[in-house]
């Protein structure tokens, strides 16, 4: 199914695990491979779209966890569920805010992922480093969130689970 063909009964659910490294105080983040078909070279958390094996959402950031950087589900330590987002497409994400002692050794699924990216988290924490962008999408304008302490862009959904890391 084409993400710019879901009617608005439909909504795509997926899931993405904000994960803490402890050993960097950072947040990891992926950049996506060029080769993706649904947002090429984006920045985001790791995660992906429910499936129906999944047993619940926050099964379904540790399987996408595990296929995009192989770190298995025994070495995360879940904190709490955050506030779901939706993405200008309609997709509803569902974060997970877990913990990590170090990210090493990950493995990354090049088909997946081209780069790991660590975030301190006093960036991430500090509510300046955060501003109101507008997009224009299809003739229309939607408020969103840019996060602005990086050489990445990064945007979106993922700047807005990242802010409410602010209040955590």
């Amino acid at each position: 199914m084409e993400l710019n063909k879901i009617s608005a009964q439909e909504t795509v659910n997926s899931a993405v695990m904000v994960l803490h490294d402890l050993s960097t105080d950072s947040f990891i983040l992926t950049k996506r491979s060029e080769n993706m078909r649904y947002h090429p070279g984006d920045i985001c958390f790791p995660g992906g779209v429910w499936e129906m094996q999944d047993e619940n959402l926050y099964a379904t950031a540790l399987r996408e966890l595990f296929e995009e950087l192989g770190i298995e589900a025994n070495r995360i330590t879940q904190i709490k569920e955050l506030r779901t987002e939706r993405t200008l497409l309609g997709s509803i994400i569902h974060p997970w805010l877990a913990s990590i002692e170090s990210i090493h050794p990950y493995q990354l699924n090049q088909d997946e992922v081209s780069a790991l990216i660590p975030i301190p988290r006093a960036l991430v924490i500090n509510s300046k480093n955060y501003r109101n962008i507008i997009i224009d999408k299809a003739g229309k304008h939607f408020k969103t969130c840019e996060f602005i302490s990086s050489e990445e862009f990064i945007w979106g959904a993922t700047a807005r689970i990242m802010k409410q890391l602010v209040f955590v």
